[in-house]
């Protein structure tokens, strides 16, 4: 944790590492920062509670009291109605809200970091990593190259120490300079973000935190051209988890001739790069 503060440029001589946590679920949406709205209060010390009827939201922390409802862009906070330029919206289990509505609610400073696309919420002593964007995440398993490009002749952007915390956004399943599809276990590339910088590592080079959590962009790639090589109309496809390989959790395809009959087994898929065989 440390490691990655001092990599997005926060100060933390203040903070003991009980009072940082890091947080993942926010989005950008119309070009505003969302943010958790559950967890963060909940780290901030907050009582949550959630009104499934009404799709209301009611969070109180000593004198403070906030209520809010999906959909609205007017939350009230201590009895007074207050006006925020995007509502709360509900994206998968998480209430999102404006990363501004935590500063004026509940009393905290916010930071916002656009090149690492993290925002620091600080209360008192409490430290709040909130990661935005959509990615995977990833270590380095010892020292490695950042290239420019995914393979090994391009230019290397700069060296990331063993141990770091990376931002995975994309995948290939071969460097640009290498055309063996059979030596994905040494060419499948990792799009990153580090330190403010995107660049390309060695797929099998990172150690992921969910092995079977497809890298941004790669699954609807992947599948529309397996579907478009290998599958007709009236085919039917579905994939299931298969074995973890090299820290990588991989995904078998099964089709259904014309939608008849057994399901046969087509191909396996790698979703941190996209590479597949069968």
């Amino acid at each position: 944790m440390l490691v990655l503060l001092l990599a997005i440029g926060f100060d933390v001589t203040m903070a003991s590492a009980n009072n940082v946590v890091s947080i993942d679920g926010g989005k950008i949406v119309n070009s505003r920062t969302l943010v958790p709205l559950r967890s963060i209060f909940e780290e901030l010390g907050a009582n949550v509670q959630w009104n499934q009827k009404d799709k209301t939201i009611t969070a109180t922390k000593g004198k403070t009291n906030i209520w809010l409802k999906i959909g609205s862009k007017n939350p009230i906070v201590n009895g007074k109605a207050v006006m925020i330029d995007v509502p709360a919206q509900i994206h998968g289990d998480s209430t999102l809200v404006p990363l501004r509505f935590i500063s004026e609610s509940m009393g905290a400073t916010v930071e916002w970091n656009a090149s690492n696309e993290t925002a620091m919420i600080t209360l008192s002593d409490k430290k709040i990593i909130v990661n935005v964007g959509i990615y995977d995440r990833a270590s380095t398993n010892e020292k490695i190259a950042m290239k420019s490009s995914p393979g090994t002749s391009y230019r290397t952007a700069g060296m990331i120490p063993a141990g770091t915390e990376l931002k995975v956004i994309g995948g290939e399943p071969i460097g640009f300079d290498q055309k063996d599809w059979y030596a994905y276990e040494q060419y499948g590339w990792s799009k990153i973000k580090y330190n403010g910088q995107t660049g390309w590592v060695p797929t099998h080079d990172l150690k992921f935190a969910d092995p079977y959590n497809w890298a941004p962009g790669v699954k609807e790639a992947t599948l529309s051209e397996i579907k478009r090589n290998f599958v007709t109309s009236k085919d039917k496809v579905k994939i299931e988890k298969s074995d973890v390989v090299g820290g990588i959790g991989l995904y078998a395809m099964y089709i259904q001739i014309e939608g008849k009959g057994e399901w046969q087994y087509l191909l396996t898929i790698d979703p941190k790069t996209g590479w597949y065989h069968g």
